[in-house]
């Protein structure tokens, strides 16, 4: 039975790769930041050597972008040393390592979907800082996967796409920008996508998301309609949203990943919107 280790389990990608895996051949360890901090190479080493792990799923990180530009020595501390730390100790013990990175590498200036050989080019510190992760593991890793995704949302999660359903219910009227394009993703796709990936032993990187892309207010018009609910929604640009709430990082305008080598592995994801639905239904 191969034993499986994650990192920031506690955390919403993290829950629900535990389901997903819950009844699968492999044994999993799953580590909250609590247990397996990132940053503690003694700590690491530790938790490695009594379990020997043959797969590590690296979920641990800093997603919050905006406190990420504000606190940058935390943000590569956690995201990018945090990253190398367990890239050393997966080639040390021959873990296959997979890991999970952003769209927000990339400037959101070609015009058409990212595909996986494109030049990364971050705007602010969360994307560098990912960004880094990915190059410490390929300096590091010769069994990697780096999978590259964008904008999950799912239960109980405490980032923005998945508490707009709380603030469209209790909110009147909010705002939302219309000029950041990129793709939704319900963390239970990915988490199920994950398995199969594991499962195929994918090396490289890939890009996973739900199929379809949408701005912020296109997102929260959708989910307005399956709430059934009569909150006004507000059109604001980024760089109005930015001077209005004080938002200090960038944002790639347009970022949607291609999906094309995904589906060239016999993997299809769902429409962004038949996903919201049914987080909407389970939130």
């Amino acid at each position: 039975m191969k034993k499986i280790i994650i990192t920031g389990g506690n955390g919403l990608l993290g829950k629900y790769l535990k389901i997903v895996l819950e009844n699968s051949k492999w044994q999993i360890f799953s580590f909250g930041k609590e247990i397996l901090d990132v940053t503690d190479k003694e700590n690491i080493y530790k938790i490695f050597k009594e379990i020997k792990p043959d797969i590590v799923i690296h979920l641990a990180a800093l997603t919050d972008v905006d406190y990420c530009e504000k606190n940058p020595e935390i943000a590569f501390n956690i995201n990018s040393k945090g990253t190398e730390n367990i890239s050393i100790f997966a080639k040390e013990f021959n873990s296959f390592l997979l890991y999970t990175s952003t769209d927000f590498i990339f400037d959101g200036n070609k015009g058409t979907p990212y595909a996986e050989n494109d030049i990364p080019n971050p705007l602010n510190i969360y994307g560098k800082s990912k960004l880094e992760g990915e190059n410490f593991i390929k300096r590091y890793c010769q069994k990697y996967l780096i999978i590259r995704t964008s904008r999950i949302f799912g239960k109980n999660g405490k980032n923005f796409g998945s508490k707009l359903p709380l603030i469209l219910k209790e909110k009147k009227e909010i705002f939302l920008t219309t000029d950041i394009i990129n793709c939704p993703t319900y963390a239970f796709d990915l988490a199920e996508c994950i398995k199969k990936l594991i499962e195929k032993e994918f090396y490289g990187i890939i890009n996973v998301c739900n199929s379809g892309w949408c701005s912020w207010f296109e997102f929260g018009e959708k989910m307005r309609e399956i709430l059934k609910l009569n909150t006004k929604l507000k059109k604001l640009s980024f760089d109005e949203f930015s001077k209005v709430f004080n938002v200090p990082a960038k944002r790639p305008k347009f970022s949607p990943l291609s999906m094309d080598l995904l589906n060239s592995l016999n993997i299809k994801m769902r429409h962004w919107e038949e996903s919201l639905k049914v987080f909407i239904n389970e939130f």
